[in-house]
């Protein structure tokens, strides 16, 4: 039957993503490589029985306060490790389980069985990551995560060449993946908008924010050096595409395949110019790979459908009607909760934001409590990166000292320290340690109630103790034989040099001492 012209420009065309499908779960499968095989590689220093934040000890405190209080730890705080423990081998076995799921799906086997392990596992690991996991993608990636439950197969085996066509439940879960992707685009646009104040004008209507963004980021590269430098025009002319990409293309969804195939483009794009200057995990690859279910068959290139055989009419294979009965039945109970939970997450950010767009609070209070209650298994979030900037560059330098007059500076790996070392490329890798410096340095002090507090204690002690995973994290030590017996925390100002300064000196950044961010410490003596 055909449509009618005036709904031709909105067609979903629904049963025609099936090679978006195909590449999007088996992406799904190299960003969950990719986040676990970064964690794992430090998870021992970080929430080890020895690390900085130990997960045993979060855990045992959150179980007593919990139920002390009558409520239920694992609903509270959801995860494996009330089952296994958080010893060391339990974080590493886990650690192993979510490489092998993740292998799995990237090569499309059993990928019914391994996506909802992977997502579990991954939730685990938030759970437990304290200040580490506390990141915007990790959020983003459970919540992808959970809807690509709703998008897979539950055959042995997922084929790549002729992919077989979505269900209905697909189909819906299609509809989710795209307004999830709109929600994070437009929101992350919009919080510029709603954050800015008279002491944040740098976003809006100042429209200076890039003039900071390249040297203030957490962890700069060679490029943003460069960036930093360009002329003012290209800062004016990025941060206006910024919006349009951010604000207006999101609505682009809306109006057929043309348009969500442009809004996919727009997004690529974006993401691709930040993943050139910045290091930012696996987030920008996250987020492409949520722009390939707006791609239908018909636009991907000839050479793609040719060499995965494609058949633009493709064979059915259903599954038996009594599990599928089931399977629907799961599926719509599931979109109900979702639905809801992404209709609250919305109207509370409109609301929210200190120039709200909803001035009285929309969400009734049953609708608060609903959502409370689903909040700790992550399947519905808020976002809004860069919401405000910063417009300096503080850097806590960690200095050791055997008298306490002369002082000797550690450098750290990956961390913003030597005046001439070049900023260097990690991601996707996320070295936790470094991001959490970056924003330590914000405040101007030490301060034992702040959620830093805890690590910097950690750190400092096990460095006292020469303790080896500490020791890693360090690229140059000015004790190298043995420990200080004093360290202090000095705050530092940087900037980027100039074109001159660094041709005359050899440097890519300049500092000025600002304080003492932590007096010198020691350990105790018998």
């Amino acid at each position: 039957m055909s449509i009618p012209g005036w709904l031709e420009f909105f067609r979903l065309d629904l049963d025609r993503h099936r090679i978006a499908r195909s590449f999007f779960l088996r992406g799904l499968g190299l960003i969950y490589l990719i986040a676990i095989l970064s964690w794992a590689s430090q998870v021992a220093l970080l929430v080890g029985s020895d690390g900085l934040t130990p997960a045993n000890l979060f855990l045992e405190n959150v179980r007593e306060a919990l139920e002390n209080r009558g409520e239920s730890p694992f609903f509270a705080l959801p995860n494996l490790f009330w089952l296994t423990g958080a010893s060391d081998f339990a974080l590493h076995f886990v650690c192993l389980c979510g490489i092998v799921f993740s292998l799995l799906v990237l090569f499309g086997r059993f990928t019914g069985i391994s996506l909802p392990a992977l997502w579990v596992i991954y939730l685990s690991l938030v759970q437990t990551g304290g200040v580490f996991m506390s990141f915007q993608w990790d959020i983003l990636l459970l919540e992808a995560g959970f809807l690509a439950l709703f998008l897979t197969s539950w055959r042995m085996r997922s084929p790549w060449r002729n992919p077989e066509p979505l269900n209905l439940i697909q189909k819906i879960a299609l509809v989710f993946f795209w307004l999830l992707i709109a929600k994070l685009m437009f929101f992350s646009g919009w919080v510029k908008l709603a954050w800015a104040s008279e002491l944040q004008p740098e976003w809006w209507p100042d429209r200076t924010a890039l003039d900071f963004h390249y040297m203030t980021q957490p962890l700069p590269t060679w490029t943003a050096w460069h960036m930093h430098h360009a002329p003012e025009w290209v800062h004016a002319v990025s941060i206006w595409l910024m919006y349009f990409v951010e604000i207006l293309l999101p609505f682009a969804i809306l109006l057929g395949r043309w348009g969500r195939v442009t809004a996919a483009i727009g997004f690529s794009f974006l993401m691709i110019t930040i993943m050139a200057t910045g290091n930012y995990t696996y987030f920008n690859w996250l987020t492409i790979l949520l722009c390939i279910p707006l791609v239908p068959d018909s636009l991907w290139p000839k050479w793609i459908r040719t060499g995965l055989q494609f058949s633009p009419i493709g064979i059915p294979n259903p599954a038996p009607r009594h599990t599928f009965r089931l399977q629907l039945g799961i599926s719509i109970v599931s979109f109900s909760i979702l639905g809801l939970l992404q209709l609250h997450t919305i109207l509370r950010d409109l609301h929210q934001a200190p120039k709200p767009m909803i001035s009285e609070n929309p969400n009734p209070e049953w609708l608060d409590q609903f959502a409370g209650f689903f909040q700790p298994f992550r399947i519905a979030s808020g976002y809004g990166l860069f919401r405000t900037m910063t417009t300096s560059r503080p850097e806590i330098i960690l200095e050791g000292s055997n008298d306490g007059e002369n002082w000797l500076a550690y450098d750290f790996e990956w961390k913003v320290d030597e005046l001439g070392d070049r900023p260097r490329f990690v991601a996707p890798h996320q070295p936790r340690v470094a991001w959490q410096f970056w924003f330590a340095a914000l405040r101007a002090n030490f301060q034992k109630d702040r959620s830093n507090a805890p690590w910097i204690e950690s750190l400092i002690m096990q460095l006292l103790e020469n303790d080896p995973e500490v020791r890693s994290l360090i690229k140059h030590s000015p004790f190298p034989d043995a420990p200080p017996r004093f360290l202090r925390l000095q705050l530092y100002d940087y900037e980027f040099t100039t074109p001159e300064e660094k041709a005359e000196t050899g440097n890519w950044w300049k500092r000025e001492l600002l304080g003492t961010y932590l007096r010198p410490v020691a350990l105790k003596t018998p």
